[in-house]
């Protein structure tokens, strides 16, 4: 396939609970629009949802990935009475032919890129057949669910994972966090169908991304990217660092600086003061090459690129002076 050569599609669809969903949900995971779903139910019998007794439809997991599929191939021009009546074996098949007629090459890249894995049913699914090309990232594992995610050979560095589910239930946030803890990931990244208030107040409370389903490929993308540079997560040296990338946003405002470098009577040593001292100096500096690029057309790539460089700087810098804070806090918040 496009990211795993050694990965072969699962022809036969695993589900790893029995929970079942509602027709506005499903329309929601699939992209499918409910009358759309009716429609192919009563002229296509693509799926058999079970009926409640007040003849509510009720979709099981493996219904959803089938809809997916024939969502996907639908998108990409093929006629839904064609191929409602193939099994997810022939859909499979139909969707590598056309993705292999639509792949491009990738171009060589010497640089670690950031290695994302991804855990869902629908959301691996898909991005086996998207042509998801970045030379700032790539997949290492796309998971159907946690069981397989666990069985991984783990040779492989993890910096973002991805995990999606159809919903989030407070008492579930600590095992997502042990979950998150064991893999080694840098980031995590939680794409869900459905939660409630008190869930989405302890998802607050951490540095996790949550984006509520559906998504598309495209915003996907742009979400990973993003997370790439807002976190700072490396893809170039061992140090967490790309320099060719734009640099971080300012962590500290001017007025922070100017507090920590006086706090010599909260921390103990005068290392916030040096350090807030050079942010200061680094940031003069980027506004200076900006200004510069603005003045002298001529030179305008050469400072462009140092005023890059120096914001790097400033990032290293301020991690720096974080991680003294956070060093120097500890024994007084334990006295307190």
């Amino acid at each position: 396939m496009l990211f795993l050569n050694n990965l072969k599609v699962e022809t036969k669809m695993t589900t790893s609970t029995h929970s079942t969903f509602k027709i506005g949900a499903v329309s929601r995971i699939t992209n499918i629009p409910i009358d759309t779903l009716r429609i192919w139910e009563r002229r296509y019998s693509v799926v058999e949802p079970i009926r409640t007794n007040n003849s509510d439809r009720q979709y099981q997991n493996d219904d959803i990935n089938r809809l997916t599929l024939l969502k996907m191939l639908v998108d990409r021009g093929h006629s839904i009475g064609g191929i409602a009546p193939l099994a997810n074996e022939k859909l499979i098949e139909r969707l590598e032919i056309h993705d292999q007629n639509t792949i491009r090459p990738h171009p060589k890249n010497t640089k670690r890129t950031v290695q994302v894995a991804v855990i869902g049913e629908v959301l691996s699914l898909q991005l086996e057949h998207f042509d998801m090309f970045d030379p700032s990232f790539s997949f290492t594992g796309l998971y159907r669910n946690e069981t397989d995610f666990i069985k991984r050979n783990e040779d492989n560095d993890i910096d973002i994972l991805i995990l999606e589910r159809p919903a989030i239930q407070g008492d579930q946030i600590q095992h997502i966090s042990d979950l998150f803890k064991a893999s080694g990931a840098k980031r995590l990244m939680l794409i869900y169908g459905f939660t409630n208030s008190a869930a989405m107040k302890l998802l607050k409370k951490t540095d996790y991304t949550y984006i509520q389903a559906p998504i598309t490929m495209d915003h996907l993308k742009t979400e990973i990217s993003n997370l790439i540079q807002e976190k700072n997560i490396s893809n170039n040296d061992d140090f967490g660092f790309d320099l060719e990338s734009k640099a971080p946003l300012r962590t500290y405002s001017n007025n922070d600086l100017i507090k920590l470098s006086s706090a010599s009577n909260t921390i103990k040593c005068e290392c916030p003061q040096h350090l807030s001292s050079m942010i200061l100096k680094l940031i003069q500096f980027e506004i200076y090459s900006t200004e510069c690029a603005s003045r002298f057309k001529r030179d305008a790539d050469l400072h462009v690129l140092l005023g890059n460089l120096t914001g790097h700087a400033r990032s290293i810098m301020e991690q720096a002076l974080k991680k003294v804070i956070e060093t120097e806090s500890k024994p007084m918040q334990h006295q307190l």
